[in-house]
Formats: structure tokens, sequence, C-alpha cells
């Protein structure tokens, strides 16, 4: 056999058997002990101010309903549109009342995701972070700078979200009452600190004004 026809040989065998050879694994002195639960995961403490249970079905259904009723006391033919979120972020429940356009649940959505990732009441950002200055050295992290969400907090831990669009008296209002009827009492109300970058509404024009 030639010296290259033997050196091939060699290099075919040593790459089978590499590719046999049985993984590598730990010697017994570098395995763990069965770690415990209380080893691995947060403090109590911490747990608590955490979110590791999640909303169920039911009471983000109720959140949805008392919304709605809330909405309806204010005007018979309003409405409105409720998401509620898990700790994940995904929808749980979600409800638009006839006539609601397509922008009352995208701005619910991104209001729930704001309350659940901030752990607070959108308004309190909004009071924080609502100038324009502010606003703008925050946009890249994609906030949704309107009240109108709120946290699910029960026993000192978040469960959820809920997030209220095109709510007839007002969404924060909507969303705060449902969190009353159905969860218990709340913190108050925070009001604006600043006022709306928008300004009031125009009065309207006499008819046939342009």
């Amino acid at each position: 056999m030639s010296t290259r026809l033997f050196l091939a040989a060699m290099l075919v065998a040593g790459s089978a058997a590499a590719q046999t050879a049985p993984p590598q694994t730990s010697r017994p002195d570098q395995i763990a002990a069965p770690a415990k639960l209380a080893q691995v995961t947060m403090a109590a403490d911490v747990a608590r101010r955490a979110h590791l249970q999640e909303i169920n079905l039911d009471t983000a259904m109720k959140l949805a309903n008392a919304c709605v009723a809330y909405s309806k006391e204010h005007n018979p033919n309003g409405g409105a549109t409720v998401v509620v979120v898990g700790p994940s972020g995904n929808i749980v429940y979600a409800q638009r009342s006839d006539g609601q356009i397509p922008n009352n649940f995208d701005s619910a959505f991104e209001k729930a995701k704001m309350a659940l990732y901030m752990r607070a009441p959108t308004r309190s950002i909004v009071n924080r972070w609502g100038s324009p200055e502010a606003a703008l050295a925050r946009a890249p992290l994609n906030l949704y700078l309107v009240e109108g969400g709120y946290p699910v907090i029960v026993e000192d831990m978040m469960i959820g979200a809920v997030g209220v669009g095109g709510a007839s008296g007002g969404d924060e209002e909507c969303g705060y009452a449902a969190l009353e009827r159905v969860i218990g009492p709340q913190p108050p109300l925070v009001g604006p600190v600043r006022p709306s970058p928008v300004g009031p509404a125009a009065p309207p024009r006499p008819a046939g004004q342009r």
C-alpha cells in the first residue's frame, strides 16, 4: 500500500471513530445533587412582586363585561373594546362591542401590554414620560403612552393586565370601574399632570360654515 493510500485510510478510520465515540460526560464529582425548587426560583418576597400566576379566563371575561356594562351606563348605544393579557403578554380574552373600529382593539391591546410591562397604570407612565422630549427619547422602546391600561393585581401579585379602547365614559374610567367591580377596591385614580398635547376639542362650527 502506498503512503498516500495508507494516510487516507487512517483519516477515514479516525473520522469514523470520532463519529461513533460516546459523548464525554461529567465526572461523578462534578454532578450536582438534585436541585430543590426553592434553590432555583425567586425568593417568596420577590415572587409576590413579580407575576407568577396568570389571570383565568372567567375573571378576564368578567372584567371585559364589567367594562362594557360601565360604558353602556354612560351611553346605551355605546360600548368598548377590552383586551386582557396574561403575564407573558398573551391575550387571555378580548371583547369588541358592535361598531368599534380596528384602532380601538389595537389601542386596547397596546395599553394592556404597556401596563403589564411597566407594572403600573398607563396614566402614571403618561404623567412621567408624556412630554414630547421624554416620549421622543423613549421612542425606540415602542412605549404606548396613552391612558386606559391597568395591571391586574391580587394579593400583591400581578396576574395580568387590562386595556380599554373606544369606551363611552372614558377608557380610563371604564377600566378602573371594571377592576373595582370584579377584583375589588383599587388605588385612587391618578389625574393628568400636564395638559393634553393635542389640546381640547375644537368647538363645533355653525351649520354651513366652512
